[in-house]
């Protein structure tokens, strides 16, 4: 048995697949996030909950603040998985930000967040979900294009069809960090 489970909350796939990837490098446990039983946290010194992103939000961290007095003292990575860029660090500190106000002061002050790039696959989509990457694009296209960064410039070019960003190398900060704990 592993120190370590991760735990996911996939809609459509990509956020598993990266919690899998993390789960085989590591040797840990893994479990679908909902069905992961609340009386397992003892077995573990490690947590990783990967959750998908939606508006710089990491989805699913309720389970966490629910258990925050079972996860005391243990170590706790999130990853978030949407379609930000993973290095900027104004996104960074805005779903930071938003997970201070999800998780439990005591809790939120022991978590370190990692994020990684996922995919669009409009098939799968809900209607909410296809609005919200609709505002995006008439956002991005009303502005000037020399003012869109890197990140707006793919996004755009990207929006109204399939794609993916998922890399597994990806991970590799996630599996360092860890091997630091």
């Amino acid at each position: 048995m592993s120190d370590t489970v991760v735990l996911y909350k996939s809609k459509h796939g990509t956020t598993k697949q990266y919690a899998e990837w993390i789960a085989e490098d590591l040797r840990a446990d893994i479990s679908e996030a909902s069905s992961f039983p609340g009386g397992a946290w003892e077995k573990y010194s490690k947590v990783i909950y990967c959750g998908s992103m939606y508006a710089n939000s990491v989805k699913g961290l309720r389970l966490l603040a629910r258990y925050h007095s079972r996860l005391r003292g243990k170590k706790i990575i999130v990853v978030g998985c949407g379609l930000s860029y993973p290095h900027i660090v104004e996104t960074i500190q805005r779903i930071v930000n938003g997970m201070a106000k999800q998780l439990p002061k005591g809790l939120h002050a022991n978590v370190r967040l990692f994020l990684v790039r996922g995919a669009v696959c409009y098939s799968k989509l809900g209607i909410f979900e296809k609005m919200i990457l609709k505002m995006l694009e008439t956002t991005l296209r009303k502005r000037d294009p020399n003012t869109l960064n890197p990140e707006e410039q793919e996004m755009l070019g990207a929006l109204g069809k399939d794609f993916s960003f998922v890399d597994r190398s990806m991970i590799q900060p996630i599996l360092d960090y860890h091997k630091k704990l």
